[in-house]
């Protein structure tokens, strides 16, 4: 009788576990185009879960962060809808629409560090982030050497640090689609292997631009 007691008590803990973990979750993020001109348009291959049945889209977002300092510079390059959604794995491309507009960057931002940000919502909750840090320069030495008085957008080049994103996992009410779950088919999300972040901050104080700048020269 104890046994029964305790595997019921088990099942109990696994069922508590569970509904607090992502009904959908990323496996993996590919950068189609880390090296690129300025004016490029971005593109990623975006892999995820679905561990039920979502009558509702996911919304797919890219912003493209013009100013550390300040949210007001924040540009959202696109944004893109999928579903209803079936269980199991799906992939897609998500080519970004627009390119990052430098005229509302301030001026002194648009040279140097920055980052990207893609952000996943169901049902007007963001669930899911995840952060590339971006640099802006020019083509060439001499002009980085010394830069020209105006920007000069056409011979400026961009560079993801794609090896070293920041994740952030968000817990949100996922409503009647958690009755649709299927425990047994439950696997761990592999693929996407890397260090879970939590906190939003691209460029908190253990992030200083100077630093963020030497993992682009190391690679």
């Amino acid at each position: 009788m104890k046994n029964y007691i305790n595997i019921f008590k088990l099942k109990i803990l696994y069922f508590k576990i569970i509904i607090k973990m992502s009904m959908i979750n990323v496996l993996n993020i590919i950068v189609h185009n880390p090296k690129a001109k300025f004016t490029d348009k971005f593109s990623f291959q975006i892999a995820f879960e679905c561990l039920g049945k979502f009558e509702k889209e996911i919304e797919w977002k890219m912003i493209y962060i013009g100013c550390a300092d300040n949210e007001k510079y924040d540009q959202i390059l696109d944004t893109v809808e999928i579903g209803p959604l079936k269980e199991g794995t799906m992939k897609f491309d998500f080519n970004v629409e627009n390119s990052p507009d430098y005229t509302k960057i301030p001026k002194e931002d648009v040279l140097g560090v920055t980052a990207i940000l893609l952000c996943c919502s169901y049902n007007n909750q963001e669930f899911f982030r995840v952060g590339y840090y971006l640099n802006n320069t020019y083509d060439n030495e001499e002009m980085n050497e010394n830069p020209p008085d105006e920007i000069d957008i056409n011979h400026i080049v961009r560079t993801i640090l794609v090896d070293k994103p920041r994740i952030t996992r968000f817990n949100i009410n996922w409503d009647d689609e958690q009755k649709n779950y299927n425990f047994h088919k439950y696997n761990n999300p592999s693929g996407f292997n890397v260090k879970e972040k939590y906190g939003n901050g691209m460029f908190d104080n253990a992030n200083h631009k100077e630093d963020i700048l030497k993992n682009f020269k190391d690679n």
